[in-house]
């Protein structure tokens, strides 16, 4: 089982962050293995979820941006996730978003598939389902704007619809019919997938009282008179988010952030009763399920940086949990990895847990495995002719930006713009950029070839 949400801040769960109530998400940690040093391949969702079910690296899918990202049906990089377990004989059931970018799709290998937006041929959607549910939650959220990424959509409100008429409530509902009507004997490869909690912060009723806002904190910001972000500077709406919570009051910080938190929860419970339902039906009494998100949230960190597109903590890590009854004994218990992973090794995990052969040798890594890798990889593709990469351990990142190849095997040290360089271990808001610093010239180099031997092998 494959579970994941949109936007979710590493931290932004219960094990690790105190104000934050995530009950599934900590139970399946508490029983399996908590991944704390997990990023995603590209900080936005087209580039970042093609990744995840192809198994590939952007640079290796050929899918960089949200904005006209994506391939074809019939030019694939490779099998999707569910198509590998389909091929393999398994049901796959997918529900929710996953987002494959500009061109109208086929279900990619599931035989069941239902959606909340994006149609795919073959899926069923709320639209056609449920079509004044889906008017009714579109009218509500006219305001946040596209995205619902605008001012309004991350200060948010109390929803006034039922949580059938929202999306995520919808494909749970969905989710949870299918399941308690299920009678197929094949085993089951079930894809689980939200569009929270990505702003909109329109939560249903109820979960905002799990909250006392008065006690929520909210990003300290730097003693900068302008955003400093070599890499991703004047990306993504930058004066509109700038603008508005420069000035905007206490209050609104505490419920901004307060609203995001409830999404989290919310999302949190709707997974718990997807489980409870397939646990139920016995479904979980061998399997694996593995969580992950597609990029985080920025949440006005960092000189007033909201959502992502950028390779700062925040925006790149994600939180990740391995666990299920099938699970090696070694990995279960509340285990706690610390090496450096990434979402393009769930699709290998799967497969050699399922012992399915991979039509080609994936890039990722089986997370059960003890051979980790020397740092984190991710990319940016944002500006034009540029491309910004990240080369990530515990204590210490580098990012650079290159001029921008056609093919990953082509960059080298000369293509090198800028760059930035930070300790994580003592500097753990990136606030203090050691780049071209003395004190750090040794390991900027040695962090620099390997990144660059990294994208050459792609």
């Amino acid at each position: 089982m494959f579970i994941m949400d949109d936007q979710h801040k590493y931290d932004a769960l219960g094990l690790i962050n105190e104000q934050v109530l995530t009950p599934t998400l900590d139970s399946l940690a508490a029983s399996g293995t908590y991944y704390n040093q997990a990023v995603c391949q590209a900080p936005m969702c087209v580039p970042s979820r093609n990744s995840i079910m192809f198994g590939l690296y952007p640079n290796q899918t050929g899918v960089y941006r949200n904005t006209r990202g994506g391939v074809s049906d019939d030019s694939l990089p490779g099998k999707t996730m569910a198509q590998y377990f389909k091929d393999a004989g398994y049901e796959t059931a997918g529900f929710g978003k996953t987002h494959w970018g500009r061109y109208k799709t086929g279900t990619r290998g599931f035989e069941t598939r239902y959606v909340s937006e994006i149609a795919e041929d073959g899926a069923i959607s709320m639209q056609d389902l449920n079509p004044e549910a889906k008017r009714r939650y579109n009218e509500e959220t006219k305001t946040m704007g596209a995205g619902e990424e605008n001012n309004l959509g991350y200060l948010g409100f109390t929803s006034e619809l039922p949580e059938e008429d929202h999306r995520d409530g919808w494909i749970t509902k969905q989710a949870i019919e299918y399941i308690n009507k299920r009678e197929d004997e094949r085993p089951l490869f079930f894809y689980l997938s939200y569009m929270k909690p990505h702003a909109g912060h329109n939560v249903p009723k109820g979960y905002e009282d799990l909250y006392d806002v008065d006690n929520i904190s909210f990003p300290e910001q730097p003693n900068w008179d302008k955003d400093y972000s070599p890499h991703s500077e004047g990306v993504n709406r930058r004066e509109m988010y700038e603008n508005y919570w420069k000035d905007a009051s206490e209050e609104d910080w505490k419920l901004m952030t307060m609203r995001y938190y409830a999404n989290v929860t919310w999302i949190d419970d709707m997974m718990g009763r997807t489980l409870d339902a397939l646990k139920k039906k016995g479904i979980l009494d061998n399997a694996i399920v593995i969580y992950t998100s597609d990029h985080g949230e920025m949440l006005g960190e960092r000189y007033y940086r909201f959502n992502k597109y950028n390779l700062y903590e925040s925006s790149v890590r994600v939180p990740m949990i391995v666990s299920g009854s099938a699970l090696p004994e070694s990995f279960k218990g509340g285990k706690v990895n610390n090496h450096p992973t990434e979402n393009i090794d769930i699709l290998p995990t799967l497969l050699d847990l399922a012992e399915i052969d991979m039509e080609k040798k994936l890039p990722g890594r089986n997370l059960l495995e003890n051979k980790p890798r020397k740092a984190s990889f991710s990319a940016l593709h944002e500006r034009a002719g540029e491309a910004a990469f990240m080369w990530r351990t515990k204590q210490y990142k580098l990012i650079l930006v290159l001029n921008r190849k056609s093919k990953a095997k082509e960059y080298s040290i000369d293509d090198i713009i800028t760059g930035e360089f930070y300790d994580l271990k003592n500097d753990t808001k990136e606030w203090n950029d050691l780049h071209g610093k003395k004190e750090t010239e040794s390991i900027q180099k040695q962090f620099t070839k390997q990144l660059l031997s990294h994208l050459q092998s792609l």
